[in-house]
């Protein structure tokens, strides 16, 4: 019975022993009864070498970097100022382009058109290039080798109205399209070159009756100064310029001074780009006249230095509307 006894409470006791540690380690922290079979060892990182490559800029901002580059490009005029555009190739050549446009055209180089990298502006260039070349030349043949067919027809027109006023030869209006302006422009010839050689018969030559007969009192007129010319360097050093000419024309009697003088004043008016001369002139036609004569080679002068130096402000110099408004439109 004893022994019974000592077995039962023995039992009891490992029980209660057995009942602790499942109560404690269901209370503890699951790392607490954990026991590691490994231990892990990490190494340092590697420390990087030199300087770390900066980040590449996003979208936005790449094209912020080109737009500011080339707006400093062209503000400069600088074409290697275009090297600092380094995200858009396309802008880039934008770039060059704009650079190199206006300063081929002034060049009048049609060859250094090539040198652009867009063919729209290519084309513009030699057709400008073209138009100046032919107006200068007074060439139509020139202005076949313009593509725009709307720049091609202004440059007949503007080559032909050129000639119409003013031709070296009379051969020279035999390109003229239009005929009247051909006859125009063989007038003109005529009556010039009759002046010139003070050769009243070839102011026969002259269709428009009216113009025929200025022709001759032209020739007239010049043929008289010369004469009054010739008299004057026999007592005086021969003037240089026409103000001396003018003040030598003070040196004789009352008509003839006014003979000289009327010669001299077309000539003041296209030197001097002032057509007030003309209005000194003592007889209303020879007014008239200069007026005429003196302003169409004053509207050609407007025309070809525009066009030469791509100013289109001269072109309101030009007297004559039709012509005007073609200047203002090339």
């Amino acid at each position: 019975m004893n022994r019974f006894r000592i077995w039962l409470i023995s039992g009891i006791v490992v029980i209660i022993a057995l009942g602790g540690l499942v109560y404690l380690r269901g209370k503890l922290p699951e790392e607490a009864v954990r026991i590691p079979t490994t231990v892990q060892v990490t190494e340092p990182a590697a420390k990087p070498k030199g300087f770390a490559k900066p980040p590449e800029p996003g979208p936005q901002e790449k094209i912020k970097d080109d737009s500011e580059a080339m707006v400093e490009a062209l503000n400069s005029g600088d074409i290697s100022d275009c090297d600092k555009i380094t995200w858009s190739g396309e802008l880039k050549k934008q770039c060059e382009d704009n650079l190199n446009y206006a300063s081929i055209l002034k060049s009048g180089d049609a060859s250094q058109c090539d040198r652009l990298n867009s063919q729209v502006l290519k084309r513009q260039c030699y057709d400008k290039i073209y138009m100046t070349t032919a107006v200068d030349k007074k060439d139509p043949s020139i202005c076949d080798l313009i593509k725009d067919e709307t720049l091609k027809l202004m440059c007949l027109d503007q080559v032909q109205m050129i000639l119409s006023r003013y031709a070296k030869t009379a051969d020279d209006c035999s390109v003229i399209a239009s005929a009247s302006l051909r006859r125009q422009c063989e007038d003109n010839f005529y009556m010039h070159s009759s002046a010139k050689k003070l050769d009243a018969e070839g102011c026969n030559n002259i269709s428009d009756g009216s113009l025929a007969s200025q022709c001759r009192q032209t020739v007239t007129k010049n043929i008289e100064v010369k004469r009054q010319s010739e008299i004057a360097a026999k007592n005086a050093a021969t003037p240089k310029t026409l103000q001396e000419i003018l003040e030598l024309c003070d040196s004789l009697s009352d008509a003839k001074a006014i003979t000289c003088k009327n010669a001299v004043y077309p000539q003041l008016a296209f030197d001097e780009k002032d057509l007030s001369y003309c209005d000194k002139i003592s007889d209303e036609s020879g007014i008239a006249e200069c007026r005429r004569e003196q302003g169409e080679k004053l509207n050609t002068y407007y025309l070809r230095q525009s066009l030469a130096s791509n100013n289109k402000s001269l072109c309101d110099k030009i007297l004559d509307e039709e012509l005007k408004q073609l200047c203002q439109s090339s």
